[in-house]
């Protein structure tokens, strides 16, 4: 157990006694998932949780070790020693595949958390032994990616070597409670107009990226040669879904929803973008995805079309607006407004 004897501060600033107070909160969240275990003597580390989440991400151990700066062995026995600790295989391994096991996925989400309360911990001490040091806190839903926003945003961050930007990858629904409750400064994501009606945020357009539909390999074969279809036109398929965390899957029952469509989703739940690919090309259903979250077969994906146009999903840059704002905030959320869009037109054309 980790003991803590926080004395009192006497007159010590009230923002102490705040960094104090949350970084107590972050200790019992790390406390309570990390040390205190049922499973008796813990040596886990907060290594072997990184290799996890790599390897979850990756989808195979080679990619993950080069990720994570180590040796496939060296990855694989970490692994290896935090499943026998928590005493649950987290992975199939094949000679060709690497995907999660159900305890594997429903353990995911509290590694992250302990991950995320670690890097929020480490950033929180920095900023308080170095108050001068400018913070920017950025959350990005996973369909749009860590690295595409620091691509748009490159020129910003040249331009501002003291502002240390935090990034965090995770649901996007939690982000934006985050947001509300400022633990973040700008959210990335495929935000919904209705949303952002709240009185105290904002936002600016971020990207509009083409949808595409793989068919499953068993319907295959009455699409081949098709430019576009519509939804109309793939209606009647069974859709494969990832869990309605990065907004990918709201968007695809709305798009339907609008079209007076019903969606035939299949009762399982992909847990990456590749692996929707990967359930396509086994038969167990269609896909839909974003063209730059396309990976495999790219000449079976047809782009989905109305009356209006090619069919797109939508994301958007939300933040707070208000007298409160740091300097770097509202520079960053002008840079978006002004400066993103002839960006993202180069990157993307």
């Amino acid at each position: 157990m980790l003991l803590w004897v926080l004395e009192s501060a006497g007159t010590a600033h009230l923002r102490a006694c705040n960094l104090i107070e949350k970084l107590y909160f972050m200790i019992v969240l790390i406390e309570k998932y990390y040390i205190c275990s049922s499973f008796g003597d813990v040596t886990m580390n907060l290594q072997q949780l990184r290799y996890a989440r790599a390897l979850a991400e990756c989808r195979s151990f080679v990619r993950a070790a080069r990720q994570c700066g180590v040796t496939q062995p060296t990855l694989s026995n970490g692994i290896a020693q935090l499943e026998d600790e928590l005493g649950q295989q987290l992975f199939l391994r094949t000679t060709r595949t690497v995907s999660l096991t159900e305890a594997g996925s429903h353990l995911l989400p509290d590694i992250a958390d302990i991950l995320n309360a670690q890097s929020s911990l480490l950033v929180r001490a920095r900023a308080f032994s170095h108050p001068e040091q400018r913070l920017v806190r950025i959350g990005v839903s996973p369909i749009v990616g860590v690295k595409f926003v620091t691509t748009v945003m490159e020129p910003f961050r040249a331009e501002k070597p003291g502002v240390e930007f935090v990034f965090r990858e995770m649901n996007l629904a939690e982000m934006i409670a985050m947001l509300e409750a400022r633990q973040l400064d700008f959210v990335f994501g495929p935000v919904r107009a209705p949303s952002l009606g709240r009185a105290l945020m904002t936002s600016a357009a971020f990207l509009d990226e083409p949808l595409l539909f793989v068919p499953s390999s068993n319907a295959r074969a009455k699409y081949i040669g098709r430019k576009s279809v519509t939804l109309k036109e793939i209606g009647n398929e069974m859709f494969v879904l990832v869990p309605d965390t990065c907004g990918l899957t709201r968007t695809t029952r709305e798009l339907f929803k609008q079209e007076r469509r019903k969606l035939i989703e299949y009762s399982g739940k992909a847990m990456s973008y590749a692996v929707l690919e990967e359930w396509a090309e086994l038969g167990i259903g269609s896909a839909i995805l974003p063209r730059s979250r396309l990976q495999g077969r790219k000449d079976v994906a047809i782009p989905i079309v109305s009356g209006e146009g090619p069919l797109q999903i939508r994301y958007r840059g939300l933040w707070r607006k208000g007298p409160d704002l740091t300097t770097e905030v509202n520079r960053l959320a002008k840079f978006l407004k002004e400066v993103a869009p002839a960006i993202i037109r180069g990157l993307v054309r």
